[in-house]
């Protein structure tokens, strides 16, 4: 009798620990949601919580977080809501870029970022603008809209710039006004 208590007792806990872990698996909830729906007779991928990254001769050259990313079958445009793009210089210095919504194409590898936009540097420079491109490709940022570049020692507005990268090269194209804060500029 003894025994069968010892079996029945294993038996309850080995069932009672596989039953709790089959509630815990069946209520977790995923960090990355693949959602998949009809819309248009097209098929419409969205995913959560997305991360996409670009690498040249073993180097990571930048990396795209968004809250969500839409691509519809086909389609090689990936619309991103409230982004992060962080790129390299090949010294490695890292750019911030952060947007209210964004588009890659992956075809041309560009990156067209709009509402609320700004790059920083980790040496105090700030950019804000409306609207900016980033080309993987050539590295280059640039806009037509207006532009405020601001650090500790100065601010700076136009319209319209380019921007390489490697090169460290801000070329802004219009109405340009400046003030310097600093005598060492």
């Amino acid at each position: 009798m003894n025994r069968k208590i010892r079996i029945f007792l294993t038996a309850f806990i080995a069932l009672s620990i596989a039953g709790l872990v089959i509630v815990i698996f069946l209520h977790r909830s995923p960090k990355n949601v693949l959602k998949v729906s009809l819309k248009d007779s097209k098929i419409e991928v969205k995913i959560d919580k997305f991360h996409y990254s670009g690498n040249k001769e073993g180097r990571v050259e930048w990396v795209l977080d968004a809250d969500t990313a839409r691509r519809t079958e086909g389609g090689d445009l990936i619309v991103l809501d409230k982004l992060k793009l962080v790129f390299y210089t090949k010294s490695g210095r890292p750019y911030t870029l952060t947007a209210k919504e964004g588009r890659y194409r992956e075809s041309t590898e560009e990156i067209e970022v709009e509402k609320d936009v700004k790059v920083e540097s980790d040496e105090g420079y700030r950019m804000e603008t409306d609207s900016l491109r980033y080309s993987v490709n050539s590295r280059v940022l640039s806009t037509d809209a207006r532009v405020v570049i601001t650090s500790k020692d100065m601010d700076v507005t136009g319209v319209g710039l380019r921007s390489d990268v490697d090169k460290g090269r801000i070329i802004l194209q219009k109405n340009i006004k400046a003030v310097f804060r600093s005598a060492a500029i």
